[in-house]
């Protein structure tokens, strides 16, 4: 499944659900479900989720090897994560969130080369386990009935286990490295439901890498080629408070 079509889908069936259970909320004169749930200064809670994980390559103005490698890019994985969460009530409407997780997902790189008059291409994959280390605050709306939409907003620090076994790996198995650690920041919807003995939360966003990932000691005529290397992540996630 392609990134594009992932997320579509994902803001399609989020996007839905929610129609769905807001109609129905005002349709049906329902009391509110633990209705001094947000009151509480801390709430803990579990969440898994899907993601797919793209990289930006810029190239060299000037390609040393443009005459063999005519093109390259990034191909987007989808992946899965799974984390627990700290939920500090600053007020009404603001909260500070803790949220470790595992992600594991996949980075996929494609380069055109041109042998005589034919042209192949070489792949490389590197398998990503990331221990991930978000902070965000959450600006909620106004609860309504079970219902209450917010946005959200924060950094993340990823550290990437995959590179401890790519490490390794010999040399010349490599068409270019990639660092084990990266800084993004993030930004997201999100939309909590309330129900009798817990809270369920429909969670998307966006994480976009600032740090250039691409290791300059590692050269290769493929690595010669790239200026720098970003990340973007897309993620679903179910939350459970």
């Amino acid at each position: 499944m392609s990134g594009k079509i992932f997320k579509i889908l994902c803001v399609i069936v989020v996007g839905a659900l929610c129609l769905v259970y807001s109609n129905d909320a005002k349709t049906q004169n329902v009391p509110q479900n633990s209705p001094k749930y947000d009151t509480k200064p801390v709430i803990f809670g579990w969440y898994v989720g899907f993601n797919t994980m793209y990289s930006t390559l810029s190239g060299k103005k000037n390609i040393p090897y443009n005459d063999t490698i005519m093109a390259f890019h990034s191909n987007t994985k989808v992946g899965a994560q799974i984390g627990v969460l700290a939920d500090l009530r600053i007020f009404s409407f603001l909260n500070l969130r803790f949220l470790p997780n595992i992600s594991f997902s996949d980075r996929n790189f494609t380069f055109l080369i041109k042998n005589g008059d034919k042209f192949r291409e070489a792949n490389q994959n590197f398998e990503v386990i990331y221990l991930d280390l978000p902070i965000e605050f959450k600006l909620s709306a106004k609860r309504w009935n079970n219902f209450r939409p917010y946005v959200l907003g924060g950094m993340k620090y990823d550290y990437d286990m995959g590179s401890i076994r790519r490490k390794k790996i010999g040399d010349n198995e490599f068409l270019f490295k990639i660092n084990e650690s990266e800084l993004f920041y993030t930004l997201g919807v999100g939309f909590d439901f309330y129900f009798s003995f817990f809270k369920m939360t429909l969670e998307i966003k966006n994480s976009f890498g600032l740090t250039d990932v691409l290791n300059k000691d590692y050269k290769t005529v493929y690595s010669d080629c790239i200026e720098k290397m970003k990340s973007q992540m897309f993620s679903i996630n179910l939350i459970f408070q």
